[in-house]
């Protein structure tokens, strides 16, 4: 009985688990102290304020005698949690626009101080993708870029400074979706390119990374048909990817974590209680299942049954629990006082990062930057962004909208503007682009046309409008690729608030503009 008991335990290490809400229920408070989950991973729908989740992460900690872990996706830029009372900064594309590793270990320390302060003990960052196909939904800028080396130094700094600062940091997704034109979230992408590339392009930050002492390497759900040939078998369940590969070619001892077993490549295809099975098999030390507690729990007890009738290996759990334990001792040290000082303060960082990764594509027509004594009149055409999840305030289509109140303190003229959809029909189109005043400039702002068809009618539409047109590339720089030569084209990698705050001042020639694009226009 006891053994039984111990056994338990000991999967339940081997769990990270999503909760409810931004505090602890009846029915969350037996969960965690049925499974006594290895840890617990935070997201938006648990997070008010950096005080409210101080107080959960107690009471989280006080209900088992094994504390779990508390993780966290805050990468910066598209992917955060905390979009008040922490630092927002500029994601992985704009460090790679400003090339530099000292700007990224920076981020990486300061980010990670203040989410240790909290009570976080991982931050599943960074993103070491090699980003080689530009029609890439899960990644885009989240990517560093598409140079294996770049991508190699600024996510080593990033590390460097997160694990200095007492967080474990982890670098995400192995063997690398870079090249994947699925998104993992909704189905299972192929990635067919020849080994040798892989390894060349796409396992090399890994490798890097693994060499220079990161705590944890995530897995992805993709099928590589040449690194494991089985048909249809995704990255997550392959030993010959995640044991064979991470664990014995590149000898390394830190925790492997999978990614969430409740995404579409994965619960499309298999259930909770097999889908645990293959990923333990595969190599894993540590499942995540991150929204539903029936499957939590179907996961969990399958994996018991699974050890009590010797499916699975007693010597690999054993081995897994203490790589997890061993993950607790470096975070339950935490950091001297001042041990790492910096003399930049987080929002000022989070303002040099975004100040030198804006980049101008293309300024032929001199457009930029606008000079207020010659342009009298702007017209602002900004995509309505304020129903993305993990925004900031400030976003709401009115007058109010930051990018209008922010072009009033730069412009002394008269700035108008029209909201549009991010996926605008016909009839939208021509009520968004009626004439103008020949004289005013146009200022286009694009969100993700790789993705929103009529965002790419817009653009021909505001050609075929008006002669002075400023676009500028929000979220997705690859739209770059729906430019003509001759139109003057600006990008921000992000729509956070600190980049458009930059990216205005760019364009309004306060400062310069000092990014260069990390990867090739094709």
């Amino acid at each position: 009985m006891a053994k039984d008991v111990e056994m338990k335990e000991k999967v339940g290490q081997r769990l990270m688990i999503g909760i409810n809400g931004k505090t602890i229920d009846r029915e969350t408070e037996e969960l965690i102290q049925e499974i006594k989950p290895g840890s617990i991973i935070l997201f938006s729908r648990n997070i008010s304020s950096p005080e409210q989740v101080k107080r959960l992460i107690t009471h989280i900690q006080n209900l088992l005698s094994s504390p779990p872990l508390i993780a966290i996706d805050q990468e910066g830029g598209r992917v955060i949690r905390f979009t008040k009372g922490l630092t927002v900064f500029p994601g992985n594309m704009a460090l790679g626009a400003a090339g530099s590793p000292d700007l990224a270990f920076q981020q990486g320390l300061l980010s990670a101080s203040q989410l240790k302060d909290i009570g976080i003990d991982i931050n599943l960052a960074p993103v070491v993708d090699v980003i080689t196909s530009h029609h890439n939904p899960g990644i885009t800028i989240r990517s560093f870029g598409d140079d294996p080396k770049r991508v190699s130094d600024l996510a080593c700094a990033f590390i460097e400074g997160t694990q200095k600062a007492g967080l474990v940091a982890v670098a995400k997704h192995f063997p690398g979706k870079g090249a994947a034109e699925v998104d993992a979230h909704f189905d299972l992408p192929t990635v067919s390119i020849p080994e040798k590339t892989f390894e060349k392009i796409h396992l090399f930050p890994f490798t890097k990374a693994i060499e220079n002492g990161v705590k944890g390497i995530m897995s992805t759900h993709i099928y590589c048909p040449t690194l494991d040939s089985k048909v249809q078998h995704p990255a997550t369940f392959s030993r010959k990817i995640v044991n064979d590969y991470i664990r014995t070619r590149l000898n390394y001892n830190g925790v492997i974590f999978s990614d969430d077993l409740e995404m579409g490549a994965i619960a499309k295809h298999y259930n909770i209680e097999e889908t645990c099975l293959k990923t333990t098999m595969a190599g894993h030390d540590m499942l995540l299942i991150c929204s539903n507690y029936k499957w939590q729990k179907r996961g969990f007890h399958a994996l018991v049954d699974a050890y009590t009738n010797s499916l699975l290996s007693p010597e690999e759990l054993d081995a897994s629990v203490k790589r997890i334990h061993n993950l607790k001792n470096f975070c339950s040290k935490g950091t001297t006082p001042n041990q790492y000082k910096t003399s930049l303060k987080p929002d000022i960082l989070a303002e040099q990062i975004a100040q030198q990764s804006i980049t101008v594509i293309c300024n032929e027509k001199r457009l930029l930057p606008i000079d207020s004594q010659k342009v009298k009149d702007l017209l602002l055409l900004i995509p309505d962004l304020s129903a993305l999840p993990f925004l900031e305030e400030g976003y709401e289509p009115t007058e109010n909208h930051f990018l209008i109140k922010e072009c009033h303190h730069f412009f002394p003229g008269k700035v108008g503007f029209r909201f549009f959809s991010l996926n605008p029909e016909h009839g939208e189109i021509e009520q968004t682009t009626k004439p103008g005043n020949k004289h005013t400039l146009f200022i286009v702002f694009i969100s993700n046309a790789q993705v929103n068809q009529g965002q790419k009618l817009l653009i021909k539409k505001v050609r075929q409008c008006y002669d002075n047109i400023v676009f500028v590339l929000l979220d997705n720089p690859f739209d770059c690729e729906f430019m003509n030569t001759k139109d003057t084209c600006i990008t921000s990698y992000g729509f956070r608030k600190i980049q458009l705050k930059l990216l205005l001042a760019v364009i309004f020639g306060k400062v310069e503009a000092a990014g260069k694009l990390p990867f090739k226009v094709i």
